[in-house]
């Protein structure tokens, strides 16, 4: 799993998604309260053991990923602390890493409030959010199958461009990538999704929104 936002809990209502599943780890882009506030729904899910997550703590800020969490998650705030919710908390550094059956590696965004982490997992996916327009990620995510990419708004309607991207930037990157297919993701809400989509298909055809529970 890949951030751990409030869209954790579909794990919780439909049980069924975990089935025949023994391990997960879960992997975080960052810390924004957007991205971790679902891990309150770990107790809860129906797993042999607690999930392991892989964090960018130090290479972003150089403070421990389980350090991070802990001012989130234990009392007053949460009546858990990390060790009770997780297996294990390890750090994303600079080389390859594993998560569960796949290779990952992150590339370092900084055009965002703060540091983020694109994410790789074998030539399967790449994931980029909370970004504004990063060419460095075109070579990161070349020959991809797919990608992954935050669309904010449409470049008809700009907002927030220092931090984020729009579709079209999205497209493009999926074009010079040369991946396989565009999957826009990390949508404001209450946006319409319409131009998005529209702007994106215009510059590379092979474009989708991503919705909920969506098999890629």
């Amino acid at each position: 799993m890949i951030d751990a936002g409030t869209g954790l809990s579909r794990l919780v209502e439909n049980a069924e998604l975990l089935e025949g599943v023994r391990t997960l780890d879960i992997v975080l882009t960052h810390f924004h309260l957007d991205h971790v506030v679902g891990l309150a729904y770990l107790p809860a899910l129906p797993l042999s053991e607690p999930p392991r997550i892989h964090g960018p703590g130090k290479r972003l800020y150089g403070v421990p990923t389980g350090e991070i969490l802990g001012r989130l998650l234990g009392p007053p705030l949460f009546a858990l602390d990390v060790p009770e919710l997780a297996s294990g908390v390890e750090e994303i550094g600079e080389g390859d890493c594993a998560a569960g059956p796949f290779e990952l590696r992150g590339r370092i965004q900084r055009r965002h409030n703060d540091p983020t982490l694109a994410l790789r997992l074998d030539d399967a996916l790449t994931y980029c959010t909370d970004t504004a327009y990063d060419p460095g990620n075109i070579d990161f995510a070349k020959g991809s199958r797919v990608l992954c990419h935050e669309a904010w708004y449409s470049e008809d309607a700009p907002r927030e461009e220092s931090t984020h991207s729009s579709s079209r930037q999205a497209a493009e990157v999926a074009r010079e990538a040369e991946v396989e297919r565009l999957v826009l993701i990390h949508i404001r809400p209450g946006a319409d999704e319409s131009p998005l989509e529209a702007e994106a298909g215009s510059v590379f055809a092979r474009s989708m929104v991503g919705a909920d529970l969506v098999s890629l």
